[in-house]
Parts: structure tokens; sequence; C-alpha cells
């Protein structure tokens, strides 16, 4: 099963043609796959670490959540440079929740920077989401663009939050 998602403007549902990111999503029976293709990038990765602060820069997102509940998920973040970003999210609110690192990356990845774009994958498999097919998959998808070091500057979303930040849940959407 293959989906393409278009992301927004985070804070305000808009369209914003200058950093035109699209983002093909692909179920196998092994794998989640999520491919982004995106536009008009200054590629600031805040940190080349397994696990550091990523969303201090540009970066692609997914939360995943496989409980069926919207309040554990898996935050999986890659930035320009591969690095990864890899936590568990227990979520109380918007804006509420609580962070666990995932000491062993399971994340497959790769960049390809062309120009001024990038495109970048990433890849989990399902046995390590717990993933359970009579429950399904919530997720939503992330774009930061900082233009060159500008926190938060851009916050793209596939189903937009409409607020400063990505963890509110109840944006999730199912994956079909």
């Amino acid at each position: 099963m293959k989906r393409t998602y278009e992301l927004k403007d985070n804070r305000t549902g808009n369209d914003l043609p200058e950093f035109k990111t699209t983002v093909d999503v692909t179920m196998t029976d092994t794998d989640l796959i999520f491919e982004f293709d995106c536009k008009n990038s200054k590629f600031f990765s805040a940190c080349d670490e397994y696990n550091g602060p990523l969303f201090d820069g540009d970066v692609c997102e997914a939360f995943i959540s496989t409980d069926g509940t919207r309040k554990h998920y898996f935050e999986i973040e890659v930035a320009p440079n591969n690095a990864v970003f890899l936590y568990t999210i227990e979520n109380f609110g918007v804006g509420k929740y609580e962070t666990t690192p995932i000491p062993v990356n399971f994340v497959t990845s790769k960049v390809e920077i062309q120009g001024n774009d990038y495109k970048l994958m990433f890849s989990v498999p399902l046995e390590k989401i717990n993933y359970n097919k009579d429950i399904g998959i919530l997720f939503n998808i992330f774009r930061i663009e900082t233009e060159g070091g500008f926190t938060d500057k851009n916050l793209l979303a596939a189903n937009p939050t409409k607020c400063p930040y990505f963890h509110d849940s109840s944006k999730f959407f199912e994956f079909k």
C-alpha cells in the first residue's frame, strides 16, 4: 500500500510553495517506508549524533502510533546529514508529553542532495514498532526548515496541528 501526502504550514494549514514537500508512505509486508522530497533547503543539521537534538535544525519526521490510543507513539527524525533521532513518546495532552530514547537505532535511512533540494528516505521494521494489522497505524508527518539555523522557522505537516508544535496526537490520521 502506498499513499502520497503534501505537507502544509503547520501553524496555518496553508501551502508553503517555497518549501514544497511531498511524502510517499509505503507499507510492505515487513516495513513502513517514508520518502520525502524537500524543496529549497539550506541543509542545516543541528548535530550528527544518534538521538541528538535534531529538531533544532532541518529535519524530516514521522510520529507513529501502533497501539490505537494516540497516547503512545514513536517519534522518528532524520536530518539532511542522515543523523537519526528515535524516541518513544507518552502524550498527556496537547503540548504535554514525556520522551524516552530508544538506545539502539533500528531505522534505515538515506539522503540524496540535489542542488538546493533533497530526497530523504527512512524505513522502520513493522515488528520493531509493534504493528498489529487489527489495530492499524495512526501517524502524522512533518518537516522543519530553519533556513540555515532559525529554529522552528518553517514547520510543515501532513495534517497541521495549527499551533507552534507538532505533539498534538489528535491530528494523527489512519494509514489506509
